[in-house]
């Protein structure tokens, strides 16, 4: 397997590298540092404007899909979306302007939405970063989100579901560095092109730091699901990111 060297630039940050035996979503390491039927209604800003500006370029979105994540979308969010839209769509006191942590200690300019409510948190970073426009990455991370990515995978989901969700076991990167626990390659199997554009990061929990399992599996190196110290830690989705495609 052939590591990445670092990228220079945010340009490089989003780019996806071709590795030999992996998915062609494997991450570019050193840019990637941690029921009832839908009905369609008008996206309006919430706050009893009448405006039917939306974030995304669809004048409506579904009540279902307001939090689902699908490839190349996540709810209203497209990757032509604009800070702006943001606005509109979820009320200014929704979103803030701030720059994002996007690994090895960079940051860049982007937007958190709802910043204090930990079950809606979202990060974006801007491809356009004057008109504060058209994302590069969504990120969340935490415990638990509201947001879902298809197949109903959303942060808390373990491993063990994974692989049940993907039909076999698939590769991930070890534990304790700064690209702990990303998915590599999902071996062909149905999450490859379910997640395309999607990056899930694993971690076992801090309670499992010390643990003989945990040391086994850590490093700069990939490790099968399928491995018994893997199994035993069955660790849970606690970051994901959403890349979208440069215009």
């Amino acid at each position: 397997m052939r590591r990445v060297a670092a990228s220079v630039g945010l340009a490089g940050a989003w780019a996806f590298t071709a590795c030999s035996g992996r998915s062609n979503d494997a991450p570019n390491r050193a840019a990637d540092a941690p029921p009832s039927p839908a009905v369609a209604t008008t996206v309006s800003t919430g706050r009893g404007s009448g405006s039917d500006s939306t974030a995304g370029t669809s004048g409506t979105t579904t009540a279902g899909s307001e939090w689902r994540i699908v490839p190349g979308r996540a709810g209203p969010v497209t990757g032509e979306t604009s800070e702006a839209q943001l606005r509109q769509h979820y009320g200014a006191k929704a979103v803030e302007s701030t720059r994002i942590e996007i690994g090895e200690g960079e940051t860049a300019v982007g937007a958190v939405l709802f910043p204090g409510d930990s079950l809606r948190r979202t990060e974006i970073v801007w491809q356009d970063s004057v008109s504060r426009r058209r994302p590069a990455r969504l990120i969340i991370r935490g415990d638990r989100t509201q947001w879902q990515l298809p197949r109903g995978i959303t942060l808390g989901t373990t491993l063990q579901e994974l692989e049940r969700l993907n039909g076999r076991p698939f590769v991930l990167a070890g534990f304790g560095w700064d690209y702990a626990g990303v998915i590599t390659d999902w071996k062909g199997g149905a999450l490859d092109s379910a997640l395309a554009g999607m990056k899930l990061y694993l971690d076992p929990g801090a309670a499992q730091y010390q643990s003989k399992a945990y040391s086994q599996v850590s490093g700069d190196q990939d490790f099968a699901s399928s491995l018994t110290p893997m199994q035993q830690l069955n660790p849970h989705l606690a970051t994901i990111f959403v890349d979208f495609e440069s215009p």
